[in-house]
C-alpha cells in the first residue's frame, strides 16, 4: 500500500498554478529491430503496430493469466522505439519481453540513464512548457521534441487542463530546470504528487497496477482494442469482458476519524462491509487530502460491493480481534474537490 503525506505548500501551489516533478523511478526501455512495433502489437493489449513517426500510444503488457505486468507508453521513432515504464522494473520488462520475442528481429536495450523523466502539471502547463522551451506542447497520441532535445508527451491531468511528460536528455536537465524556473514552475516532491494522483484516481505501479490485478478492475479498458486480435492474456481479458465477470473495480473511499499521523504508519488496511461483517476490498493507496481536508485512499472493491456512498469500515490485521475500526464511505473517480 502507497501512502503520502503532501507538502502543505507544494499542494497549494500545484491547486493554484503549474508545478512540476521529478519521476525517480521511471525506467525507459530503447526497443530496436524490424519487426519492433509489430511484435509489441502481437504481445499487448492495444492497436500499436500501425504507430507512424511522432506517433505515441499506451498499452498494457499481461500476463497468461491476464494480469497486468506494465502499462507503457509506446513512442515510434525512425529506427527504434522508446516504451516509457510507469514503474522502474526495466530488467523485468525486458525479461518479459525476451520470453516472447523468438524469431523476430527485436532488441532492447536499459535507456533509463540517458533522460530525466518529468511530470508537469497545471492549467497554465501549455503555455508555460511553450515559452520554456521555445515549442508548441503535441496534442494526444503525438510527441514532439524541442531544440534541446527533450522529448514531450501528454499526459493524465493531475490540478488543471495542462499535464505533461517530458524525457529530458540527462546533459539538459540543469538548463531546464533553470527554464522552468525562470517560468515561476516550483518543484513538488513525489508525496505531495502521489496525494495529487491519488485525488485523480489514477493507478499506480506495485499498488493499483500489479499482477494482483487485471486491467478491466483497474479501469484501463481505454487501453484495449478489442479488435485487433490475439495478445498475451487476450482469451481472459474478452471473456471477463464478455460475460461481465469482473470481479472487483478500482473506487475511492473518504475516511472518517482516521489520524493523519496513522498514514506514514499504515500497512495493510481491509474494506469491510459493517452490515454483512466481512471482507469486501483491500486499501492499495492512502493520502491526506487538504482539498477535501480528510483522509482518502484508493481500494479495490467487490462488484457487488462498488456502490457509490456505500458505508464501510477499514480495518487493520491488528483490528481483526477488536477494536474501533475506522469509517468510510464509497465515491466513484476521480474525487470531487
Amino acid at each position: 500500500m502507497l501512502t503520502s503525506i503532501p507538502n502543505s505548500e507544494q499542494y497549494s501551489a500545484a491547486r493554484n498554478g503549474t508545478v512540476f516533478v521529478r519521476f525517480q523511478q521511471r525506467g525507459i526501455i530503447r526497443g530496436t529491430g524490424s519487426d519492433r512495433l509489430d511484435l509489441l502489437h502481437r504481445l499487448s493489449t492495444n492497436a500499436v503496430g500501425q504507430l507512424g513517426l511522432g506517433e505515441e500510444a499506451t498499452t498494457i503488457l499481461s500476463s497468461d493469466k491476464g494480469r497486468i505486468v506494465e502499462v507503457p507508453r509506446v513512442l515510434a521513432f525512425a529506427d527504434h522505439l522508446l516504451m516509457i515504464l510507469v514503474g522502474d522494473d526495466v530488467a523485468g520488462v525486458r525479461a518479459w519481453l525476451d520470453k516472447y520475442t523468438i524469431m523476430d528481429d527485436f532488441a532492447t536495450a536499459d535507456a533509463t540513464p540517458e533522460f530525466a523523466a518529468i511530470g508537469v502539471f497545471g492549467q497554465q502547463a501549455k503555455s508555460q512548457l511553450s515559452a520554456a522551451l521555445g515549442t508548441t506542447p503535441p496534442d494526444a497520441g503525438t510527441y514532439s521534441i524541442s531544440e534541446t532535445g527533450t522529448i514531450i508527451l501528454r499526459d493524465t491531468r493531475l490540478n488543471g487542463a495542462g499535464a505533461f511528460l517530458l524525457l529530458v536528455p540527462i546533459p539538459q536537465l540543469a538548463s531546464f530546470s533553470n527554464r522552468l524556473a525562470q517560468q515561476s514552475i516550483p518543484e513538488i516532491s513525489v508525496a505531495t504528487w502521489q496525494a495529487l494522483r491519488i485525488e485523480a484516481g489514477q493507478p499506480w505501479i506495485g499498488a493499483e497496477l500489479s499482477q494482483n490485478y487485471n486491467p478491466l478492475e483497474a479501469g484501463l479498458s481505454q487501453f484495449i482494442s478489442w479488435t485487433k486480435g490475439c495478445y498475451i492474456g487476450q482469451e481472459i481479458i474478452a471473456r471477463l469482458d464478455t460475460y461481465d465477470k469482473v470481479q472487483r473495480h478500482l473506487m475511492g473511499v473518504i475516511l472518517e476519524g482516521f489520524d493523519r499521523s496513522e498514514i506514514e504508519t499504515a500497512t495493510e488496511l481491509e474494506v469491510h462491509d459493517p452490515v454483512e461483517a466481512k471482507k469486501i476490498g483491500i486499501i492499495t493507496s492512502l493520502a491526506e487530502s487538504p482539498g477535501l481536508g480528510k483522509q482518502i485512499a484508493l481500494a479495490y472493491i467487490r462488484t457487488q460491493h462498488a456502490i457509490p456512498g456505500y458505508r464501510v469500515e477499514l480495518r487493520s490485521a491488528a483490528q481483526q480481534g477488536g477494536g474501533k475500526p475506522t469509517q468510510g464511505e464509497l465515491v466513484n473517480l476521480p474525487f470531487a474537490l
